[in-house]
């Protein structure tokens, strides 16, 4: 049973390791460079003929022993990142104008034959970028470069050891370690296979769905949320608007009670004018006109004596500035001065 589960457990680790394989061919070289640092590589350097392999864990080289047919003792990895010799490559720094790191290797590839001896057919090349100056609009780089005749034999060698060479690199005066380039021209590097494509194809189609219902759901559940909500605040805004309705109700109603009040005091006032009025006047007057505008009263009427009149209102305390409207006439039917009036009322308090 144990047997079993192992050989399982390997069948699936190596489904797993040649699924990984075929979603990283298929990554563009800047994402390649990108994961280049993490998990397994393996580099092989050519020391005077001789093949040395190391496996790269980071920035750790570990050297491994060399089978029969290549690759480790176990004969894997057969694939690997020849390191080139220093004194094989060459290297020399240049200027170009800022808007050419969008198409960088193109424009040096053009430019080969003016930034180095050779003609771009001539050599394998890559670059480092060392400083973008946006002030100057320049950008200062590095140029990695080696004779195709060399890196070709190389590569030569290397396959004749039973290993598949998918990038070429500078070693450093450190074994195992390198400048971090790819001299090899980016269309060099192996194709994945019709079958890993389709995989890969699938897995890329099932990862974007799953991306997209993870972005989705928080939003589906924000959305409901979201009806919750405004039904709570409709449910509010009815019950705000049915207040808002009652304080107006409520409002009109005080209006119209103090309204009703003002009438009474008018009332109140009115009625407390004609019986003073009524008092005063002598028994022998006549009142035929009474109106009140505003605190103005105005009076017309028959008096045997018109005169007296303004006295008799003058001193008392609910009238003042007394004052003859119009002039006295006198009435020969009746034998009457006819006499008109006007008045300022004062409702409360002494007459000043």
């Amino acid at each position: 049973m144990k047997q079993v589960l192992r050989t399982l457990f390997d069948l699936i680790g190596a489904f797993f390791a040649w699924w990984l394989g075929e979603l990283a061919s298929l990554l563009p070289p800047p994402l390649k460079r990108l994961f280049k640092s993490g998990g397994e590589r393996y580099l092989l350097e050519m020391q005077d003929g001789e093949p040395r392999l190391y496996r790269l864990k980071g920035r750790k080289a570990e050297p491994v022993e060399i089978g029969i047919n290549g690759g480790g003792k176990s004969g894997k990895p057969a694939t690997v990142a020849l390191a080139l010799p220093a004194s094989q490559a060459a290297t020399r720094e240049a200027e170009l104008p800022l808007a050419t790191e969008e198409n960088l290797r193109q424009v040096l590839g053009f430019e080969m034959d003016r930034l180095s001896p050779f003609s771009q057919a001539d050599v394998y090349f890559d670059y480092k970028i060392l400083e973008r100056d946006a002030k100057r609009e320049r950008l200062r780089l590095s140029i990695f470069l080696s004779p195709r005749p060399k890196v070709d034999a190389l590569i030569a060698k290397a396959e004749q050891r039973g290993f598949a060479v998918n990038a070429v690199d500078v070693s450093c005066n450190k074994a195992g370690q390198t400048l971090g380039v790819n001299l090899l021209p980016r269309t060099a590097a192996p194709r994945p296979s019709r079958s890993g494509r389709v995989l890969a194809g699938a897995l890329t189609a099932t990862s974007a769905v799953l991306l997209f219902l993870a972005v989705q759901i928080p939003f589906e559940r924000k959305a409901l949320y979201a009806e919750a909500l405004n039904q709570r605040v409709a449910v509010e805004r009815a019950r705000v608007t049915a207040v808002r309705k009652l304080e107006k109700e409520i409002a009109t109603l005080q209006d119209q009670g103090g309204s009703m009040q003002d009438h009474k005091r008018a009332d109140t006032l009115t009625l407390a004018l004609v019986d003073q009025v009524t008092r005063l006047l002598p028994d022998d007057v006549w009142l035929i006109q009474l109106s009140l505008a505003g605190d103005r009263l105005q009076l017309s009427g028959f008096s045997p004596a018109s005169s007296k009149l303004l006295t008799t209102f003058e001193e008392s305390p609910m009238f003042g500035e007394t004052v003859f409207r119009a002039p006295v006439t006198q009435d020969p039917r009746l034998g009457l001065e006819r006499f008109s009036l006007s008045l300022r009322v004062i409702p409360a308090g002494p007459k000043p």
